[in-house]
């Protein structure tokens, strides 16, 4: 393992590209470190997480100030705040590209007492690579999206290796290599299987024979299979596909329905529409099902996809339910 991702070094000197120097968001010099800094951040953890608190614009505020001071989990959450990932706070993506920088470059400096700080100083590699690659709050970059993506890689991110993997596996770039891509998702999944996309991806690489002399869509099988048990969305709606298809499976359209309900349940879009489809074509098949029968099962199978708690979706396919229950008593 150590041997693969030290090879990683080797394209280091491609991807280099120069970094600006970014200083901390406040420009004020500090005092001595506060005594409240811990539990300014608990109270701003507490208002975020307790639902019934809907006033929450003022805890921006106490995490940058906590941020400011070097409290790790502080900056971390803040930069889920800049990126949109809180409800009721809208994104701020320069915000986020300056924050993660700096910890990245570790031009703000983190409490090197607290035991979080080199976990999050790791993890503001990653986000900030990503941050280069899609353009968030900066201009898009593949030179440095990748480089820094190497460097979190390097640092022992999961994620970062499983995207860097991503990276190697494009045959069109000039770094590519799919035999050290396949190498580092083996290695990540045998390492931690719970880290995300990694099933997905491992799966591709054997289903594309990428790095391989061929491909092998039994381990390709394999891999989505693994991915279910961890809900890996995107592992699961590709296997509900070779159910569907019935590569390197006997073709199971039952199971594939129900694979793709389940990523679809886990946010995945494209299942919910594979779902959607797949239900329909299954009610087409059904000798004598009624056409409006097979409407009702659609939509319903679109509500219970839909994003919304159990309750609601209970309630929205009671009528569709009883009306398909009493058109199937008359179609019996």
């Amino acid at each position: 393992m150590r041997h693969n991702l030290s090879s990683l070094v080797l394209i280091a000197v491609l991807l280099a590209a120069p970094c600006a120097r970014l200083h901390a968001e406040s420009d004020t010099p500090r005092e001595a470190r506060p005594r409240d800094i811990e539990g300014l951040y608990t109270r701003a953890a507490f208002i975020l997480d307790d639902r019934n608190i809907t006033n929450i614009h003022g805890v921006t505020a106490m995490l940058e100030r906590c941020t400011q001071w070097g409290h790790p989990l502080a900056a971390e959450l803040l930069l889920d705040i800049y990126e949109g990932r809180r409800k009721g706070l809208a994104p701020q993506p320069e915000k986020a590209v300056r924050l993660a920088q700096a910890l990245a470059q570790t031009t703000l400096q983190l409490d090197p007492k607290h035991p979080e700080s080199p976990r999050v100083q790791r993890e503001s590699m990653y986000r900030y690579a990503l941050y280069c690659e899609k353009g968030f709050g900066c201009a898009k970059s593949e030179k440095e999206a990748v480089s820094w993506m190497l460097k979190a890689a390097n640092a022992d991110v999961g994620r970062a290796r499983v995207e860097m993997a991503r990276y190697l596996m494009d045959k069109s770039k000039p770094y590519a290599n799919p035999r050290l891509a396949l190498q580092l998702l083996r290695a990540q999944a045998k390492k931690d299987p719970h880290t995300p996309n990694v099933f997905f991806y491992l799966g591709h690489a054997y289903m594309a024979g990428l790095g391989l002399p061929r491909p092998m869509p039994q381990l390709a099988f394999e891999c989505y299979q693994l991915g279910e048990k961890v809900k890996d969305p995107r592992a699961i709606n590709n296997l509900a596909a070779m159910y569907e298809r019935g590569i390197a499976t006997s073709r199971d359209l039952t199971t594939a329905l129900h694979l793709y309900k389940k990523a679809a349940d886990l946010g995945n879009k494209e299942a919910s529409a594979n779902m959607q489809r797949l239900a329909y074509i299954k009610a087409e098949l059904e000798t004598g099902t009624p056409h409006a029968l097979r409407i009702d099962y659609a939509a319903m199978r679109v509500i219970e996809a839909l994003p919304l708690p159990r309750s609601i979706r209970d309630r929205l396919t009671a009528p569709l339910r009883l009306h398909a229950e009493k058109l199937h008593r008359n179609n019996s």
